[in-house]
């Protein structure tokens, strides 16, 4: 430490001494505003992120959806061709290989609307552009009728 023998000069050195400290606390008050500024727009980012993220989840989740459906549509079609050339769904199953409750459950699900994404409202559908459901389909390739809703027992075949 350095002799100081008068109280101005001691003054003048705490005063520097001062300055110098508030230049460097202003310093890095101003470098804390500039990174607490760039900590706010990240989070901003970050948020707009997650809602993109959350956007292209539902629009692919309803991509996939009228995939299925399309798929569920082209096999409730070919079942009902063969049902159209007398096939039952027995023998239908037997010869894909699959149990008659898929079978069943293709032409059931082949008449369900499938799930839109909320921004698709409006948009025409496979299933609405099918002249009757699947069922109806079935009932009458086996001969039944579909009355209020309800199913005959054993349409095409033992399951």
């Amino acid at each position: 430490m350095a002799n100081i023998n008068s109280k101005t000069e001691a003054r003048k050195k705490v005063r520097e001494a001062q300055a110098k400290a508030n230049e460097a606390r202003l310093e890095r008050e101003r470098h804390n505003v500039d990174d607490a500024a760039s900590f706010l727009v990240e989070l901003g980012r970050l948020a707009a992120v997650d809602e993109w993220e959350q956007g292209r989840v539902v629009e692919i989740r309803a991509e996939g959806e009228r995939r299925r459906h399309e798929h569920r549509q082209q096999g409730a079609a070919a079942v009902s061709r063969m049902l159209d050339r007398g096939e039952t769904l027995t023998a239908i199953a037997e010869l894909a290989g699959v149990k008659v409750s898929e079978v069943r459950a293709v032409l059931k699900s082949a008449g369900a609307q499938p799930v839109a994404a909320p921004d698709a409202i409006g948009a025409t559908t496979a299933a609405a552009d099918a002249p009757q459901s699947a069922r109806q389909v079935a009932a009458d390739a086996a001969g039944a009728a579909v009355v209020d809703g309800a199913r005959p027992a054993a349409v095409g075949g033992a399951a």
